[in-house]
Order: C-alpha cells, then sequence, then structure tokens
C-alpha cells in the first residue's frame, strides 16, 4: 500500500515506479479531502509515504493526514522523500509523526528529482530535468531492491523538521498569486489544488484561502503559464513531470 502526495508529479512518478502490480496507490490529499484515514493493509505488504520534501520538512497535506491515520495490519513501513538536493529533517518528523498513530517508520530513503520551487528561484531547463529523472530512474530501483528485502535504517533530524515547519508556515499566504491577461479560464489550477484554495469566477482563478500548501501545481500546471506569483515569476521556467503529461 502507497500513500502519496504530489504537486507537479515527482511524487506520483516514484511511487508507481515503487508500486507492484496492484498494489494501491493512494492520494493523502484525496484521502484528506474526502475524510478517508482508515485503512487495512494486506498481509505481507509494505506500507510507503512518498511525498516531497518543503523547507526540510513536511508538507501540510500529509501532516494533516498523519495526525488522523488509522493502519492496521501494517509491518513495514518506509517513506521516499523526493527532493532537489536534501530532505533535511523530515524523514525524522514523519516518523515522529507516525508514533503518534502507533505506526512505526523502518526507513528513509531520499531521491533527487527536478526541482519546482520556481516560486523562490529559477528552475533547471528541460534537458537538465530530463537528464536528473535518468538517475532518478536508477536511485528507485536500488530503493525498490531495498524495501522489497525490508532494509531498516536509522532515521534522525526530527528537530531540523520541526524548524523547517515554523519556517514552511510563514510562506504559505496566497496573497502574491494572481492569473495574468494570457489566462484561457481552462480551470484546471482549482481542479488541481489540494487544498481548494482556489475558485473560477468570472472565467478567472480567485485564491479564496490566505494559506495552502505551496505546492506549485497551479503555477506550475497551467497550460498558458499565466499563474504568477508576484513579478519574478513571469520569466521563469516551469517543470511538470511526464507522469501528467497529457493531462497537466
Amino acid at each position: 500500500m502507497l500513500f502519496y502526495f504530489t504537486g507537479t508529479g515527482n511524487s506520483l512518478y516514484a511511487a508507481k515506479a515503487l508500486a507492484d502490480k496492484g498494489e494501491a496507490v493512494i492520494d493523502m490529499a484525496e484521502s484528506r479531502n474526502n475524510g478517508n484515514f482508515s485503512f487495512r493493509v494486506p498481509k505481507g505488504e509494505a506500507v510507503g509515504f512518498v511525498f516531497p520534501v518543503y523547507f526540510y520538512s513536511v508538507p501540510d497535506v500529509v501532516a494533516d493526514f498523519c495526525k488522523k491515520l488509522r493502519l492496521a495490519g501494517e509491518s513495514y513501513v518506509y517513506a521516499v522523500i523526493t527532493c532537489g538536493a536534501g530532505i533535511g529533517g523530515s524523514g525524522g518528523l514523519l516518523k515522529e509523526m507516525l508514533a503518534k498513530r502507533c505506526i512505526k517508520l523502518r526507513n528513509v530513503f531520499p531521491v533527487v528529482m527536478p526541482d519546482n520551487a520556481l516560486l523562490f528561484y529559477s528552475i533547471a531547463d528541460a534537458e537538465k530535468n530530463r537528464q536528473t529523472l535518468l538517475v532518478s530512474d536508477k536511485k528507485l530501483l536500488r530503493i525498490k531492491e531495498q524495501i522489497d528485502a525490508r532494509k531498516k535504517g536509522e532515521i534522525k533530524g526530527a528537530a531540523i523538521g520541526r524548524i523547517g515547519r515554523h519556517v514552511y508556515h510563514l510562506c504559505t499566504r496566497t496573497s502574491k498569486f494572481y492569473a495574468d491577461n494570457s489566462c484561457v479560464g481552462c480551470g484546471l489550477c482549482a481542479k488541481n489544488c489540494p487544498d481548494n484554495a482556489i475558485e473560477m469566477k468570472d472565467s478567472k482563478p480567485r485564491w479564496v484561502k490566505d494559506r495552502c500548501t505551496k505546492c506549485t501545481a497551479c503555477i506550475n500546471r497551467c497550460p498558458s503559464k499565466a499563474i504568477q506569483y508576484g513579478k519574478a515569476t513571469v520569466k521563469r521556467n516551469r517543470y511538470v513531470n511526464p507522469v501528467f503529461r497529457g493531462s497537466r
């Protein structure tokens, strides 16, 4: 059983690469929004959490989901955390969160994948991202072998994760988001938002919540590159993992 959260596709890409045939791959954002927190694990099956690191910590969607999660029948639990460089204290903090639900996290595996944080800086071009994914494919194969062998590891960094969560929450306001004149009113930004923070009004997106998870799905997956975050993103590249190709 695999639980994932993704904004631009990296973690879904990783989850699909790790999933066995017939294994359930469950969207944590969708489950959270629908109030589905109870799951029974098939006998002998591992349980994975796959998500991106935010500010060396855990995204709100993942934290919200884990606070109410109820698992039955689990034996080996692991996490694969996607990142642009490193995962900081996200693994240690996840371990703490799951322990409060009587779930023991056995190992954490970091995977470097293309960076999507264009809200804060320029990101790589398409060719560099393609090369990064080729490397991550090999890393995911090695991780799958370790999961199948039920390898356990030392998990540290909860204190760093808690500090990261504090900094992260200083940056979750939506006030800088807007759609420029190239917006075609397709509504994909509202559809893709895990927080339901966007509503379409007069065929234009409006951010109706003061804060969001900051997954960047709205800005990166906009087909016309119409969504901006302040002025700095106007000239910056966008990134969407191939797992969403054709669907944005």
